[in-house]
């Protein structure tokens, strides 16, 4: 990992964790070595910089072509490999930068919602997580980010955010074996289903959590 990477997560993983609290599980669900794609619910500006403070790999990242040209903003994503990619379009040669890094050993953050979900629920996958890792032949790390859409309960620690990973899983996995596995918008689109179905299974382990962790802090008041 390049030092300036390096140096930057490191800042901004110590910064998330003073000012928020927060919670990460599951870093050793990422593969070290080889292509990846990490896929993470969308609820908060925050994401692409909190998941790409915890994720042990340097990550590549999406983001809005118009995004590039903002002053400060603009140089600081370039510098840690984000891709210009246009909205509302089939942008072919964004896509192909992203596949091609990825299939070069790298590792990518992808939304498969598409983007931002303000109400901070989880939405219907779309088939791009899926076409890029059947094209760049990559599995996918699923992770779920809570509580990063509420960052002025941070310095309170009335929400505290949580984001877990889980474990990595070959898109033929994901798409099943007993399924047509011809490269299409119908195979795409059940990878991203798929997938979207893990998230869903860490946010009810990561609820689940919260509520054991919630009833023994009232045990231990009553007490």
């Amino acid at each position: 990992m390049p030092a300036y990477y390096s140096a930057v997560r490191s800042l901004a993983s110590t910064t998330f964790g003073l000012i928020s609290g927060w919670e990460v599980k599951g870093r050793e669900n990422v593969p070290r070595q080889d292509g990846l794609i990490v896929a993470c619910n969308h609820i908060s500006f925050w994401d692409p910089p909190m998941v790409g403070a915890a994720c042990p790999r340097e990550l590549s990242f999406l983001a809005k072509e118009e995004l590039f040209a903002t002053p400060l903003l603009g140089p600081l994503i370039r510098s840690l490999n984000s891709i210009p990619i246009r909205r509302g379009v089939a942008d072919l040669s964004g896509m192909s930068r992203a596949i091609e890094r990825i299939a070069g050993g790298g590792a990518l953050l992808m939304f498969p919602e598409g983007s931002r979900m303000r109400d901070g629920e989880l939405h219907p996958g779309r088939p791009g997580v899926g076409m890029m890792a059947v094209h760049a032949d990559v599995p996918i790390v699923p992770s779920f980010i809570s509580g990063s859409n509420r960052p002025g309960m941070w310095w309170r620690r009335g929400v505290r955010p949580r984001l877990w990973f889980g474990r990595a899983r070959p898109w033929r996995d994901l798409a099943g074996e007993e399924g047509d596995l011809t490269p299409g918008r119908a195979l795409y689109q059940r990878v991203a289903e798929a997938v979207m179905r893990e998230i869903a299974a860490l946010k009810s382990g990561q609820m689940a959590s919260a509520s054991r962790a919630a009833a023994g802090d009232r045990r231990s008041q009553s007490s």
